[in-house]
């Protein structure tokens, strides 16, 4: 009983994996504007909320940020104002590095 169960739950997994997997692939031209993006303002902010209105379509950035952070591409700091929050992005080294392998691909 508990290997059936294993194995129907193991399943979803790879099936919910395998959804990601797409959806990261479809969305590389999404990542690549981001970095370049970041990598010609030298430091790039994201409003979180202003004036206590939390501010809409945040979430677009935010997962694609996240995953960016998490690879050690992007280090992001939260910054507050009197009046607001926000998330200042900058490339790590490491990011750095990608973005000119990126540009080079680019220029062929």
């Amino acid at each position: 009983m508990s290997a059936d169960l294993k194995a129907i739950i193991d399943k979803v997994i790879e099936e919910d994996y395998k959804l990601k997997e797409l959806d990261i692939e479809k969305g590389l031209k999404r990542f690549k504007s981001l970095l370049h993006e970041i990598e010609k303002a030298k430091k790039w902010d994201l409003a979180i909320w202003v004036e206590g209105s939390k501010v809409n379509g945040v979430e677009k950035y935010e997962r694609d940020l996240n995953l960016l952070e998490r690879g050690n591409i992007v280090k992001g700091e939260m910054k507050f104002t009197e009046r607001n929050a926000y998330r200042e992005y900058r490339l790590t080294k490491k990011g750095s590095e990608l973005v000119k392998k990126l540009l080079k691909e680019i220029d062929r």
